[in-house]
């Protein structure tokens, strides 16, 4: 399955930042009943630079709804497709909530991505902290690139969904 990052993100501003900046009540009211969170898909937006498509590939490590111990470090990775004409130099994924809270995974606030060509894949990699609370971490990005722009304002962001079990 193939999915096109570049449909609208519920839950953030023009500028792919969260509305609310420790994450909106419905984020933070999440159990490991709710995983995976379904998204939905608003109209498609077009990219802040013409000619630009991320396709999503596939999670390599830790596929929605892995369960996790509590207070654990791991490695999260996605693959993603430069599937358009413009070269990725200098991007990033930024997290939507980074105002991180004690009960929430840990992670850096923006993750590399390697310079990306046209037509290649690339794995984007991050470390996870794990909460020492049980629950469900849902943690949400966007690609920026180097000047920090959202690449794709109407898009869905690229997220990971992860159960946190006790210690």
């Amino acid at each position: 399955m193939v999915l096109i990052v570049a449909v609208v993100n519920r839950g953030s501003g023009p500028d792919g930042h969260s509305l609310n900046p420790s994450g909106s009540p419905s984020i933070a009211a999440l159990s490991p009943a709710d995983c995976p969170v379904r998204s939905t898909n608003p109209p498609a937006a077009p990219p802040v630079h013409k000619g630009d498509v991320a396709v999503f590939i596939d999670d390599i490590t830790l596929p929605d709804c892995t369960r996790v111990g509590a207070g654990k470090t791991m490695t999260k990775v996605w693959r993603l497709k430069n599937a358009g004409t413009v070269p990725w130099k200098g991007y990033s994924l930024r997290r939507l909530d980074v105002t991180q809270q004690a009960d929430q995974c840990q992670t850096i606030p923006d993750v590399p991505i390697e310079d990306t060509q046209p037509g290649e894949m690339v794995d984007i990699r991050t470390v996870i902290t794990t909460p020492r609370k049980p629950g469900l971490c849902y943690v949400r990005f966007k690609m920026v690139d180097a000047s920090g722009t959202v690449v794709f304002p109407g898009s869905r962001p690229v997220n990971f969904q992860i159960i946190v079990d006790g210690l």
